[in-house]
């Protein structure tokens, strides 16, 4: 679903995915709770943050555990529960923990790197210990962090955390500033002050501004990184500071002044190129002026030059696509039309020469 902001002619706008409705897989939330599924050294759908691990035997010789190794070690799954799906949170993990390692979750709320939950988990012998957590209201996307500190002994097992009734959850729910990205009813639920209002089946969401009156001076327009399961918020920035190959809506936000089919570019017409041909713009890849594929080149990508060498700030996004850009991994927790595509990858080079 595409979603465009209501203030169009004062907002760029960049396409975003969001839910709309329940994420869990028949009210469970995390994958691979038995650590069944190895990628060479590495959990497959835990991702390891630092320290090292190994598969480990356990209680049960059909049960595997990990063992977290070293004196500083963490793993985190990054979920796409929400609160269509429920508000009320069971984690489950049996633990084997020396009195010498000191091992803890944590639970980062919109996967934003806030943590609003931090618990030690006891001292154990192959203990089954249990968490009721109750969720804040219009939460989207828990991410789940296990951490270990100390040279002891430990290994966890059988992790699970599924949508519970709502009366097992007797705690008051987290406390829960929203970040910009993350749904909103009023200006106070966010961190930000600021609560913009969007078309489609989307609730309001956070964001530095509504349009350009926010940013004196400068422009309001939505895109860029958006960590966890966030919405790409809006955010001000200065008038042409988006070089060529950056996406775009309005040609104030292009330093080349041109906004071509979505797309900072470098001629619309010939006659931007000094009577050089104007290559069409297919997105992402930019329009560019046809000087050939020599030094001086405008390029794009790698393959636009003879060199084979493009030169230029790198461009990274979700799915080696621009429609949500990315710095790390963790900015991609996985398209929603497609969970399993959550890889941060450069897409090209803004403001590329060939050498």
């Amino acid at each position: 679903m595409t979603l465009i902001a209501k203030h169009v002619p004062a907002v760029a706008v960049i396409a975003v995915a969001v839910a709309t409705g329940g994420a869990t897989e028949c009210g469970q939330i995390v994958d691979d709770r038995g650590f069944d599924m190895w990628c060479g050294e590495s959990l497959c759908t835990w991702r390891l943050e630092k320290g090292e691990i190994r598969p480990a035997s356990t209680w049960h010789p059909d049960d595997l555990g990990v063992e977290m190794l070293g004196d500083d070690t963490a793993i985190s799954q990054m979920t796409s529960v929400n609160a269509q799906d429920g508000t009320c949170v069971r984690f489950t993990l049996v633990a084997d923990v020396a009195e010498d390692a000191e091992v803890r979750l944590a639970m980062d709320v919109f996967g934003d790197g806030s943590v609003e939950m931090d618990e030690r988990i006891p001292t154990a012998d192959w203990r089954k210990l249990t968490y009721l957590v109750r969720m804040p209201p219009g939460y989207s996307g828990v991410l789940f962090r296990l951490s270990k500190r100390g040279t002891g002994h430990a290994v966890l097992a059988n992790i699970g955390a599924e949508i519970a009734g709502d009366d097992e959850c007797t705690t008051a729910a987290l406390s829960v500033v929203r970040p910009d990205g993350a749904v909103c009813t009023s200006a106070a639920d966010c961190t930000s002050g600021e609560c913009y209002p969007w078309i489609g089946e989307l609730s309001d969401v956070c964001g530095e501004c509504d349009d350009d009156a926010d940013c004196p001076g400068e422009l309001c327009v939505v895109g860029g990184p958006a960590p966890g399961w966030l919405v790409t918020s809006s955010h001000c920035l200065p008038t042409g500071a988006l070089t060529i190959g950056s996406r775009c809506l309005r040609d104030a936000t292009c330093a080349s002044g041109l906004c071509v089919d979505g797309v900072c570019g470098e001629c619309r017409t010939a006659v931007d190129c000094g009577g050089a041909a104007c290559l069409p713009t297919t997105p992402p890849s930019p329009a560019r002026c046809d000087r050939g594929r020599g030094p001086g080149a405008t390029c794009f990508r790698a393959a636009d030059c003879d060199s084979g060498v493009c030169n230029g700030t790198p461009l990274a996004g979700c799915d080696g696509k621009l429609d949500r850009e990315c710095d790390t991994d963790a900015d991609c927790p996985g398209e929603l039309d497609d969970p399993d595509l959550h890889s941060c990858a450069t897409v090209g080079f803004a403001g590329g020469v060939c050498p």
